[in-house]
């Protein structure tokens, strides 16, 4: 018999910056909660940082940002009823440390 022990290790990123969808910021379609796609690119270069997918509660995060960026956050409605929707000229939030952006994160799971 094999016995497999699960490790959990705090999360090590570069940058400690992040932005969540949360209150006012999750995706919504027509006014309710939805998951969708969503892409975080450079607001400088345009190029793509980083791709999430959110929750039925329309919540996500952006882990590892550096906080002295700038980011564009876009959302896409797959069933191409709507229009993408964005937030420009984002900056992260570096005011939790990793592991409470992580506690964070699994506080929007339920």
């Amino acid at each position: 018999m094999q016995v497999f022990a699960r490790v959990y290790s705090p999360l090590s990123l570069v940058h400690s910056g992040y932005v969540a969808g949360s209150g006012d910021g999750i995706v919504t379609v027509r006014g309710k909660p939805e998951s969708r796609k969503i892409w975080l690119l450079n607001a400088q270069t345009m190029l793509v940082e980083q791709v999430v997918t959110s929750l039925k509660n329309g919540r996500y995060i952006f882990l590892g940002l550096d906080p002295t960026k700038e980011y564009l956050v876009m959302v896409r409605d797959y069933k191409r009823e709507l229009e993408p929707f964005a937030w420009d000229y984002v900056t992260p939030a570096n005011d939790l440390t990793i592991e409470e952006q992580q506690a964070l994160w699994a506080s929007f799971q339920t």
